[in-house]
């Protein structure tokens, strides 16, 4: 991959402009947007935010494969992932680039971004003010506004953590749960409700422990435990060589309620 650190210019190759363009349909990019500087320009036809760009290269390596994020919080998620797979410059507004050995790992990034795109602030508030904005301020409709919430922002999480808890490393959906960090009914607005950094995707064990205040993490992702749980919760909960969680500022920021709230010291 250090090869590619140093193609300056690529382009949309006609051999591969068809994969390239089935590559974007197929992973949620439907909408074609024009090609500039030999990259292919995508956006998403459901309205998730951000565009991608897409372009093949021939050199003397072979035929590399290329995808541009315009998203800044994708960019960002994505360079923590795929830091080894990174090029410069991007095509014109877009905020960083990568580069693919093969069409595999360019297909499983690209579909990576698109649903960090839907997860990321503010667009599952926006589908969720969508939905309810027709309904009032009544206990029932209270009710429905914390079920469609809850839906939205599961759906979230599953796609920022991508479909698998980070203590645990399980990805059976029934047995994940959609943990808030500080809890709905404390949240001081539907933006922090409907926040994915407000949020763990944790399995169900863990998410009753953390719930409960049992358990909470500290700023570099490691987990704390209360002293009350006995030997075999805490061996099931923090098995020996548990590893970190990733975090970034915004988790943070919530976590320090968490801990302050549930007396971590």
């Amino acid at each position: 991959m250090n090869d590619l650190l140093s193609q300056r210019h690529t382009t949309a190759h006609p051999v591969f402009r068809v994969e390239l363009e089935q590559a974007a349909f197929n992973h949620g990019y439907r909408k074609a947007n024009g090609i500039a500087d030999g990259w292919l320009w995508f956006k998403s036809d459901e309205g998730v935010p951000g565009e991608v760009a897409l372009a093949s290269g021939i050199n003397e390596d072979g035929s590399p494969w290329f995808l541009a994020v315009e998203h800044a919080g994708v960019a960002v998620k994505l360079a923590e992932e795929l830091g080894d797979a990174l090029v410069t410059p991007p095509p014109a507004q877009f905020k960083i680039a990568f580069a693919f050995a093969d069409q595999a790992a360019l297909r499983k990034a690209l579909s990576r971004a698109f649903h960090l795109a839907r997860s990321l602030p503010t667009f599952p508030l926006a589908q969720y003010e969508s939905e309810v904005a027709g309904l009032g301020d009544t206990e029932v409709e209270r009710i429905v506004k914390e079920r469609v919430g809850q839906g939205y922002f599961r759906r979230a999480l599953l796609d920022f953590w991508d479909g698998r808890c980070p203590v645990t490393g399980i990805t059976d959906e029934p047995l994940l749960r959609a943990s808030h960090i500080v809890p709905w009914a404390k949240c001081r607005s539907d933006e922090e409700r409907l926040d994915v950094f407000n949020g763990l995707l944790l399995a169900v064990h863990w998410d009753a422990a953390f719930d409960s205040g049992l358990v909470s993490f500290d700023d570099e992702g490691r987990a704390l435990v209360k002293p009350a749980l006995s030997d075999a919760a805490l061996q099931l909960l923090v098995p020996e060589g548990a590893q970190l969680i990733s975090l970034n500022d915004a988790h943070r920021r919530q976590l320090t309620w968490h801990r302050e709230h549930f007396g971590f010291r």
